[in-house]
């Protein structure tokens, strides 16, 4: 036992010797290096960022503004009934998507009472006329009367002077001068009684006129009235949400149809106020932009020109509407209700330079590379947006170059080490884009629950059901999906 004690002591003590040795060598070896340290020079070196750049390329850009429109018509005819009835005539190509020609009969209203309502007039036009003419026939007979009743006044007058003189030469006697005199009076009373009978007859000649022209009046409605119980064509075009069949009745302003005129469709569409200003401030404004349209499954461009903005915003709106007109043969490919890619080119801007948006804060402050590889803060004028990129006024920084992208680590007086990407472009996306099968089932899945009119959705479900789409026409779904 005392035996087993001291071995154990023996081991301990050994142990115990070989771990100072061990904290010896590691003291002595820490005390060699930081030797070799304080002998060996020391050189204090800058951090430096590897960052890409590009050079400023002063050159002239066509801004361009791309915006989603709407197909409208330019010229629309409302067609509606003018009186409610039985509709007895109706034309052949009165239906959805029927041509007709200008002056064309569309469809008539039973004409039975506006033709009564017309012979009445004319009856009352004959009953006015006829009172005219007996009117006219009295008027003449009061001016004879009155003439027979002035020449008996005259005539009476003068016997009364004939009397007077007789008195005076002692052959006449005073009855008889007032017998005369009594008798001239009652003739003038008479020739008044006449005059009154004239200015009645000339009265009821006035009444008699203007309950003519009157009739005349009702006549004329009542033929129009039955003229536009027959609905015409005002132009050639093509038929549109019609309704109603030939027996049908039909109620007083009842719309029936719309007539389009496809050679005079517009595109509308809105821009932002700051678009629009950009587009304002141009020689020419507006309209000098040229604008060109995308529509989907066909591959030319539609050209178009802009005719007029909107006078007001809109309850609920922003920025402006543009309405820009159709021109040329592929016009004819587009319906009212089909929605298109708008594309406006301005005119060139001179002496700009194309850079990325991340290159500039919103102030217009971009990191320029100097001769010693910092960096320095410069100011550029930024002109346009374009995409996710910018075009800037910088002729101050030709020739020189700047960091593509600002992170927070990047600063004036930065030390880079710059790396080059080239020019910047802006990437021209695939025209197609080849869809899976579970991308073809969720598309069709949202398209078919979305908020859209049924033909631009059975157009789009088709396209996605051939498993190759355009590729804008992919980004706009998945935008709208939210993946």
């Amino acid at each position: 036992m005392r035996f087993f004690n001291r071995s154990i002591f023996g081991l301990f003590l050994t142990v115990l010797t070989i771990g100072v040795l061990l904290i010896a060598v590691y003291v002595f070896k820490n005390a060699q290096d930081e030797r070799e340290d304080r002998k060996r020079p020391r050189s204090d070196r800058e951090r430096s960022f590897s960052v890409y750049v590009l050079p400023l390329k002063i050159e002239s850009i066509n801004p361009e503004v791309t915006v989603f429109g709407e197909v409208v018509s330019g010229r629309t005819l409302e067609l509606r009934t003018s009186a409610g009835g039985k509709l007895v005539q109706m034309s052949d190509n009165f239906r959805k998507g029927g041509a007709v020609s200008e002056g064309e009969l569309l469809f008539a209203t039973d004409p039975s009472s506006a033709n009564a309502e017309v012979q009445l007039a004319e009856t009352d036009v004959m009953e006015a006329k006829a009172e005219l003419s007996e009117a006219e026939d009295a008027l003449l007979l009061s001016n004879d009367e009155l003439r027979a009743a002035s020449h008996q006044y005259e005539l009476r007058i003068q016997a009364a002077k004939r009397q007077r003189s007789l008195l005076k030469r002692g052959v006449g006697t005073e009855a008889a001068v007032e017998a005369a005199e009594l008798s001239a009076s009652s003739s003038e009373t008479q020739a008044l009684s006449k005059r009154q009978a004239v200015a009645n007859s000339k009265a009821r000649i006035n009444r008699a006129k203007t309950s003519l022209k009157r009739t005349i009046i009702n006549l004329n409605e009542s033929q129009r009235k039955l003229k536009d119980l027959a609905v015409k064509a005002g132009f050639d075009g093509v038929l549109a949400n019609v309704t109603g069949v030939l027996g049908g009745l039909v109620n007083p302003n009842e719309r029936l149809g719309e007539l389009i005129d496809p050679n005079a469709l517009e595109v509308s569409f809105r821009i932002s106020s700051e678009q629009f200003v950009n587009l304002e401030s141009v020689e020419g404004g507006i309209k000098a932009a040229s604008v060109s349209i995308y529509f989907t499954g066909l591959d030319t461009v539609i050209p178009a020109v802009i005719e007029r903005s909107s006078a007001a915003v809109g309850e609920g709106m922003t920025g402006r509407e543009i309405f820009a007109r159709l021109v040329g043969k592929n016009a004819a490919a587009v319906r009212v209700g089909d929605f298109v890619t708008v594309k406006l080119i301005e005119p060139e801007l001179q002496n700009v330079s194309l850079i990325p948006s991340t290159a500039s804060t919103s102030r217009g402050e971009v990191l320029v590379v100097g001769d010693d590889k910092r960096l320095r803060a410069a100011n550029v004028n930024i002109l346009r947006k374009q995409g996710d990129n910018i075009i800037i006024q910088s002729d101050n920084l030709s020739g020189l170059s700047i960091v593509k992208q600002r992170t927070p680590q990047l600063g004036t007086g930065i030390l880079i080490e710059p790396r080059f990407e080239g020019v910047v472009e802006i990437p021209s996306p695939p025209k197609n884009v080849v869809l899976t099968s579970e991308q073809q089932e969720k598309m069709l899945a949202h398209i078919k629950k979305g908020r859209m009119p049924d033909g631009v959705k059975k157009r789009i479900m088709d396209k996605i059901s051939t498993g190759t789409i355009p590729k804008s026409m992919y980004d706009r779904i998945t935008d709208s999906m939210g993946s």
